[in-house]
């Protein structure tokens, strides 16, 4: 018996390792140490004691059999869980890759400049410039955002930074920061996934909205008015900006490409147009009875009428790269480009409006949106409302439709001239036997049925639904093969 109890110490090692080795696998790949730890613990007491118990019986000595059966399966244990445990270490993997990763790339910095109003932020790059080796050109992937005390003592910052090293590789740098946590900088290194070189993100022209503007003033100003607040810093890049209200006007050269744009005031925005340059916020967190105040260097004027131009050419790209149409929800013009030949365009233009109806003139481009000329005044012959859409499948063949105010019906026009003269879709609804049971369910009847969609094609045949609504999606479908000479109800 005793001999009996002497041998089974040895596999009962075997199975406390086998379980041991399991939650150690269970520990690199899912995580949670505390958890598990309190598991392995009892195990781990428990197999120090009969490994205790096992010096003591060899002292006396007693040799277990079998000893090469349990060497191998010693082995075999060790090399599968082994195994499974390196595997946790591939990237994303496991949580053994993560911790891996933080070891590697996670790097905490002593935040010796942290003072604002002391140091800028040159201090906060100085200091993890200690630490890394960061490149000579910094940008920032979204935004730059601190905060600080009415004395300039940092309190929180968060940011990525990025830029290209010595051998023209990107870098990206993720840093943290919150006073209530860590006095010191957390900063994450990666190889810049996701990341490409964008001029209008240069961080530069932040030190220089620090060093020219007039915020320590502002800063004691607010804090006349409500003291201990904490305020912030957002950054950018480059911005557009249509109001006066709270913005200042920085002079010099932001981004160190020699060029100065001095003499601009914002009383120039009275006029319209916008102000493109790099900005910064700074407001009062939490306060939005204060407004913010923006700092914009090196900023560029942008007229009216160029932003108009701009405008119109991102609303002409669009729609030639569009399968259907664009409408323009600045005027209401709705443009399309012939679906074979990119350079004919067609747009509906708004001459008149009257009772939130509109009235509308063709107009047609033959050189990819570059001019326009009136080919047709009154396209929808006398009809008003707002344009449906308009699509061209060839150069002269087309369709164009307008429904009334509230999107309850629609009436569509065809051409095969290329919009010198139309003529009205009449479909065949006295041949529809039967509605969509939707409809039925809801009560419609086939006199309900008014709404066009705008045809498709489809191999050789252009389809239309017609529905009780603009938003209704179930309808009667109507087809034809004759290049919408005539139609025909489509049977299910």
């Amino acid at each position: 018996m005793k001999q009996k109890l002497k041998s089974l110490v040895d596999y009962i090692i075997l199975f406390l390792y086998s379980i041991l080795m399991y939650n150690l696998w269970k520990l690199c790949k899912f995580g949670g140490t505390h958890y598990r730890l309190k598991i392995m613990l009892p195990f781990v007491i428990l197999l120090i004691i009969l490994l205790l118990i096992r010096l003591i019986l060899r002292r006396r000595g007693y040799r277990a059999s079998y000893f090469k059966l349990r060497l191998g399966l010693y082995i075999a244990i060790s090399l599968i869980f082994g195994v499974m445990i390196i595997y946790t270490a591939i990237p994303y993997k496991g949580a053994l890759s993560w911790k891996i990763d933080d070891f590697i790339n996670h790097k905490k910095i002593n935040f010796i400049h942290n003072n604002i109003y002391e140091n800028s932020i040159d201090g906060l790059i100085k200091d993890i410039g200690e630490k890394n080796s960061l490149p000579e050109k910094l940008y920032v992937s979204d935004n730059f955002y601190i905060e600080f005390s009415e004395d300039g003592t940092i309190t929180n910052i968060e940011t990525t930074l990025y830029g290209e090293n010595e051998k023209g590789e990107l870098k990206g740098f993720l840093i943290t920061y919150d006073h209530k946590k860590d006095r010191k900088l957390n900063v994450w290194l990666n190889e810049g996934e996701g990341l490409s070189i964008n001029p209008d993100k240069l961080l530069k022209p932040f030190f220089a909205v620090l060093k020219q503007s007039n915020y320590k003033e502002q800063v004691h100003h607010w804090e006349q008015i409500k003291q201990n607040q904490t305020y912030s810093f957002l950054y950018t890049g480059k911005e557009k900006v249509n109001s006066e209200k709270g913005l200042f006007i920085l002079d010099g050269d932001a981004d160190g490409d020699g060029k100065y744009n001095t003499g601009l005031t914002t009383s120039k925005l009275s006029r319209g147009g916008e102000f493109s340059g790099y900005m910064a916020s700074l407001y009062i967190n939490n306060n939005e009875d204060i407004s913010p105040i923006k700092y914009l260097i090196e900023p560029q004027y942008i007229s009216p009428e160029m932003l108009e131009n701009e405008h119109n050419s991102e609303i002409i790209e669009d729609a030639k790269s569009s399968r259907s149409w664009i409408t323009d929800e600045n005027n209401g013009t709705v443009y399309t480009f012939v679906l074979d030949d990119k350079k004919i365009g067609y747009r509906l233009v708004v001459v008149d409006a009257a009772a939130g109806s509109r009235f509308y003139a063709l107009e047609k481009s033959i050189d990819s949106g570059e001019n326009w000329k009136i080919i047709n005044k009154d396209p929808f012959m006398d009809e008003t409302g707002s344009a449906e859409g308009i699509i061209f499948f060839s150069n002269d063949f087309g369709f164009i439709g307008i429904q009334g105010a509230s999107g309850q019906y629609s009436q569509m026009y065809s051409t095969k001239d290329g919009g010198i003269t139309f003529r009205q879709v009449n479909l065949p609804m006295d041949k529809v036997t039967d509605i969509p049971k939707e409809g039925k369910e809801i009560g419609l009847k086939l006199g309900d049925y008014t709404y066009l969609s705008m045809p498709e094609s489809k191999g050789n045949k252009l389809f239309i639904t017609v529905t009780a609504g603009e938003y209704e999606s179930n309808g009667i479908e109507f087809y034809s093969d004759d290049a919408g000479e005539n139609w025909n109800v489509l049977k299910k």
